[in-house]
């Protein structure tokens, strides 16, 4: 009896000992789970999403709010995106009105109070879109000089005016190509105050009366000039080295090494570009999402189906008429379609105008797995290939 009792007492001691050590031992997992736990960065679309994760590789958990190959201009937030903004350390946005107005309002009244909400729209040096009637095709039908995209919304005397600077004149404001002044248009000075963010939200996005998505005064659709997203990557760089000091190395390191492969790939469009007969690079696609191709490669933007920077706004069948004429007028042979937008008025416009319809053009985000470089380059490829 003895022996079974003192084999008892053995027992009892080793497996308290071996509660011990295993306690121990996840403790220190735990602790050590707890210091390698990466910050997390989320970005509304996956084109901002590409551009965080060229900047922050493993160093970052970088997550994207919205779909791979959805139209951010049909993104509706659900309960979970509030969850995943809440748990966002630092989120990237694309501003300048691009995000639906009721994620912006998500963003900007999001619990965390130690979020940092960074709009990169205004960091980019963005151009100024002239067409802030969204129904300037009908308001416009007098003008005789339909062609000039940048100067639809103007109202004075000049009917040919093809310098994009000019496209400011009807504004007061004459360096609206200032970042500075850029952000004169609300009273946000500091994207890092989320108190402040609201007062943002208040002054630009309540404006968005009709269909929950208005535009503003600048093109957001900066990705179609690879000059302007180095200045997001860079941006971007800035504030992961706020957020993550530890690793500034490694994000000035890999934003370096991303900006070297967007110059180059600067000098390949253009050399793409310029192999288009000067007198045949007129394009029309099915809403306002090219102007950055516009206005640094020389392509002209004739017409658009959609007279508006939003895919989701409508179109009049007075407009179409307008957008038909003007397609005749200059001799244009092909209209460009964008996967992401609806085809019916686009197929009422080419079949009007006898001209080819040319699908796979995609301008508001990414496919799954693709990279923004393969999403510039097909996108060139097919314009050039259908004009030369």
């Amino acid at each position: 009896m003895k022996l079974v009792s003192l084999f008892k007492k053995f027992s009892l001691i080793f497996l308290v000992l071996f509660m011990i050590g295993c306690s121990t031992s996840d403790g220190s997992s735990s602790a050590a789970n707890t210091s390698e736990k990466k910050f997390i960065v989320l970005a509304t679309t996956p084109m901002l999403g590409e551009f965080v994760k060229q900047v922050a590789k493993d160093n970052i958990d970088v997550r994207v709010l919205m779909p791979y190959g959805v139209d951010p201009h049909h993104f509706e937030p659900s309960p979970q995106d509030v969850k995943k903004i809440d748990e966002a350390d630092l989120v990237f946005y694309v501003g300048l009105k691009y995000e639906p107005s009721a994620l912006n309002k998500l963003l900007h009244n999001a619990s965390n109070s130690k979020q940092v909400l960074v709009e990169i729209g205004p960091q980019v040096n963005p151009i100024e879109f002239g067409h802030d009637d969204h129904d300037d095709h009908d308001e416009h039908d007098d003008d005789k000089d339909k062609h000039d995209h940048d100067d639809e919304d103007e109202h004075d005397d000049d009917k040919d005016k093809h310098d994009h600077d000019d496209e400011d004149k009807h504004d007061d404001d004459k360096d609206k190509h200032d970042h500075d002044d850029e952000d004169k248009h609300d009273d946000d000075k500091d994207k890092h105050d989320h108190d402040d963010e609201d007062e943002h939200d208040e002054d630009e996005h309540d404006e968005d009366k009709h269909e929950g998505h208005d535009h503003g005064t600048y093109d957001p659709h900066f990705w179609f000039d690879p000059n302007r997203v180095a200045l997001a990557v860079d941006a971007i760089k800035k504030e992961l080295i706020k957020l993550d000091p530890e690793n500034k190395n490694a994000y000035e390191e890999a934003a370096n090494n991303y900006l070297e492969k967007l110059k180059a790939l600067d000098q390949e469009i253009v050399t793409l570009i310029e192999s288009i007969p000067s007198d045949n690079r007129g394009i029309v696609t099915t809403h306002e999402s090219l102007g950055y191709l516009e206005d640094r490669y020389g392509l002209e933007v004739i017409a658009t189906v959609i007279p508006s920077l939003n895919s989701e706004d409508s179109v009049t069948p007075k407009g179409l008429v307008s957008v038909i004429e003007e397609i005749k007028e200059h001799g244009i042979k092909v209209i460009f379609i964008e996967s992401e937008s609806p085809t019916q008025s686009a197929e009422i416009v080419a079949r009007e105008a006898n001209a080819k319809l040319v699908s796979g053009l995609w301008v508001e985000t990414l496919q799954e797995n693709q990279s923004y470089i393969d999403f510039l380059k097909t996108n060139v490829n097919l314009i050039v290939e259908n004009l030369k």
